[in-house]
């Protein structure tokens, strides 16, 4: 048994407390809480009878805290909103049958949206969410949030699970390799349309780190195309207007369609992985199921477009 149940011998007497604390009358607290303002007196007394020193201080037709029951207020108030935190987030847990999947705007548009009308639980829906950088990624702490991540971003207090290894293919529309190619080596790039990720909101390799693990050094061309998030790299290239890296976990159904195909013919697998990561303490059923239906998605796919990787270090 708890020693403050000798001091405290009903938790109701912090509720009264609490309320009486806050408005600084008895009269006000006894209408919040459905009660009579002699009962919030009478229950105040045998706080203090029980506690051994006053909570208030009595004065003509007024009532303030006393310095001790202003300390204690300041613990039972915020014992009492951490209390509802836990339970709203629990009980958020419980009633939405909903998990929330954050993956980045080119993963959820062109991998994870096609796989969603897939998933084999009825009862279970999981929702999209989409973000532009593992930078600013804030993932809630619910227990049904989950986030697909480049592995490059520290998530202490997280459980890190492997997603795909990162695979990279130089990859342009088939109409690109009709009018310009064919394109027989990566130095030959220097004669091409690069379309790029500025390295300025993007974690992750670049064509001046992917060219440089070979040796290369082709500085930024005036027909170059810049832009500042990767889908619209992949738009671009889909669209014929030159040659960017291809991110296999994201794009890799393109390849498999036929959409885009490797403007060389060369495949590369880096050091890093991309990862599924979640609150560690809190994760129900249905988000791990989730979670192991993800990875297992991502294999079959990695395995109708297997091909020989070379490794690359950048």
């Amino acid at each position: 048994m708890r020693r403050i149940r000798r001091s405290i011998p009903s938790g109701n007497l912090l509720y009264v407390f609490d309320a009486a604390a806050k408005w600084e009358s008895f009269t006000r607290a006894a209408d919040e809480l459905n009660v009579t303002p002699a009962a919030v007196s009478h229950a105040i007394r045998q706080l203090e009878t029980g506690l051994g020193f006053s909570l208030f201080v009595r004065r003509h037709r007024q009532l303030a805290l006393s310095p001790d029951g202003a300390k204690l207020h300041q613990s039972i108030a915020f014992g009492l909103d951490r209390i509802e935190e836990t339970i709203d987030r629990i009980q958020a847990a419980h009633a939405s049958s909903a998990i929330k999947v954050y993956a980045s705007i080119t993963l959820g548009t062109y991998w994870l949206l096609p796989q969603l009308a897939s998933y084999p639980d009825g009862a279970t829906r999981i929702e999209m969410q989409l973000y532009n950088s593992d930078r600013t990624l804030e993932l809630p702490d619910d227990g049904i949030s989950l986030a697909i991540t480049n592995g490059r971003t520290n998530w202490p207090g997280y459980e890190v699970h492997p997603f795909a290894p990162e695979v990279i293919s130089p990859v342009c529309s088939p109409q690109y390799l009709q009018r310009h190619g064919p394109i027989c080596s990566l130095e030959d790039l220097s004669g091409h349309r690069l379309l790029h990720l500025d390295d300025g909101y993007h974690d992750g390799i670049t064509w001046t780190g992917f060219l440089g693990g070979f040796g290369i050094r082709r500085p930024l061309a005036p027909e170059d195309i810049t832009h500042n998030n990767y889908i619209l790299v992949i738009h671009e290239a889909l669209t014929g207007a030159g040659v960017g890296l291809g991110f296999h976990h994201s794009m890799g159904d393109l390849l498999e369609s036929g959409a885009l195909v490797r403007a060389v013919d060369l495949t590369v697998e880096t050091s890093s992985e991309f990862q599924i990561v979640a609150k560690g303490e809190k994760q129900n059923a249905q988000l791990l199921s989730v979670r192991d239906w993800l990875v297992a998605r991502r294999r079959q796919t990695a395995t109708r477009t297997g091909e020989e990787r070379r490794k690359l270090v950048v």
